[in-house]
């Protein structure tokens, strides 16, 4: 589990509840891939501009990669002498130089949030906030094989995700937040990063979860979800306000975390209709649900709750209620469920 406000991933035991490990990775870590052998754990580091390797079975870093050049000058043109004092230009995060005792500020830049697996699992695609830029790195040896500033649609600039549907990328662009202007949804040539097609979808796009055909894209400052198709006309959902992430739970079958309502709904995207719960157990209220996880059978969903007092809630899809309530670090973000040999 990613755990933004300590710059750290947890791992979580939920039948013990407990947390077993705490495993430092760098600055606002928030979204996480899982390898297709289940090998590796890939972080993406917003306030680092990195990405970081874990291993499951020893539960240590074993490599970060840089999303974006460590720059030499400020967007005023300056120099940045201390890159060149403290050889900046040769690590693999800015986590080595701005950490909670090391230079300030703490957070820097350039955003990446978004983060997919090529085809063939040896590269990562990565999405920044600053400038729309969409990076592609080689997990052979962590460089940054390519780099591209999107160009946007309208105020749509900043490459809020990247999902890859098959060959191709799909990419949320939003306007510089707060903003109540269009956002679109992008289909790229996954080799060639041609665009293939573009829609406009609901304010905020958060995240976007790759379907067989399609992609879903949540809304974050809306009520809705987005169902996009390159040369169809999106399809809306109505869930409670504020979705956030979206975990697939079944055929057909879609939960949505809502941040704002407290609350996930469960979406059946073949007849459109959708049930909502709130997150409660024992007379106590979890707040602001971010992503989840599902368990190996099927029948769980971890859900961080976000909340300045976070937790990991164990839900059951088939009685749709929280079991149980697992303690974690507030400003939690993302999840994955990983097997131990």
């Amino acid at each position: 589990m990613s755990q933004a406000g300590s710059s750290t991933v947890a791992v979580i035991d939920p039948r013990q509840g407990k947390t077993l490990q705490r495993i430092t990775v760098g600055g606002l870590p928030h979204r996480m891939v899982l390898s297709p052998d289940g090998s590796k754990v890939y972080v993406v580091l917003v306030g680092s501009q990195a990405v970081a390797e874990v291993d499951v079975r020893s539960l240590a870093v074993t490599r970060t990669f840089l999303t974006a050049p460590v720059p030499e000058r400020r967007a005023d043109g300056s120099l940045i002498q201390a890159h060149f004092d403290q050889d900046a230009f040769t690590q693999t995060t800015c986590f080595a130089c701005h950490n909670p005792g090391g230079a300030k500020p703490f957070i820097v830049g350039e955003r990446p949030v978004g983060i997919a697996l090529s085809s063939d699992a040896s590269r990562l695609f990565i999405s920044h906030i600053r400038q729309g830029r969409l990076s592609e790195i080689s997990l052979k040896d962590g460089a940054v094989v390519r780099s591209q500033d999107l160009p946007p649609t309208g105020a749509a600039s900043e490459a809020a995700d990247v999902a890859r549907v098959g060959s191709k990328l799909v990419v949320a662009l939003r306007p510089r937040q707060p903003s109540t202007e269009a956002s679109a949804v992008r289909w790229l040539d996954a080799q060639t990063w041609q665009t293939l097609a573009e829609a406009p979808t609901g304010a905020d796009p958060a995240f976007v979860l790759p379907l067989e055909e399609g992609a879903l894209v949540s809304n974050f400052e809306s009520n809705t979800l987005s169902l996009h198709t390159p040369g169809a006309a999106p399809r809306l959902f109505t869930v409670t306000p504020g979705p956030l992430g979206m975990l697939r739970v079944g055929k057909g079958q879609v939960l949505s975390l809502n941040y704002y309502s407290n609350a996930v709904s469960l979406l059946n995207l073949e007849t459109g209709e959708s049930q909502s719960y709130r997150l409660e157990l024992a007379g106590q209220t979890f707040v602001n649900p971010t992503h989840a996880a599902l368990s190996p059978d099927g029948r769980l969903a971890y859900i961080v709750s976000s909340g300045t007092e976070g937790h990991l809630l164990v839900f059951d899809l088939k009685s749709s209620r929280v079991l149980r309530a697992i303690p974690i670090d507030g400003l939690s973000f993302d999840v994955v469920v990983v097997g131990r040999k």
